[in-house]
């Protein structure tokens, strides 16, 4: 019995250690959206504020991986 809640811990400190991770790449992800690259204007006018589909599937692939 001893074991198995050693090993449910063990579990518990996993997944709690996996979601601060994630929380992180989350922050991350946040940081990245109010960047300079998003913000404002071209100089030809246009708005900086749409971001590609590529960034966007990196950084869930990335949220995936963790």
């Amino acid at each position: 019995m001893a074991n198995y809640i050693k090993t449910l811990e063990a579990r518990v400190e996993e997944l709690e250690a996996r979601l601060q991770q994630k929380a992180k790449l989350v922050a991350a992800f946040r940081q990245h959206l109010l960047s300079p690259k998003f913000s404002g204007l071209d100089p030809d006018g246009s708005r900086k504020d749409w971001i590609a589909t590529g960034d966007v599937l990196r950084w869930l692939a990335e949220l995936e991986r963790e």
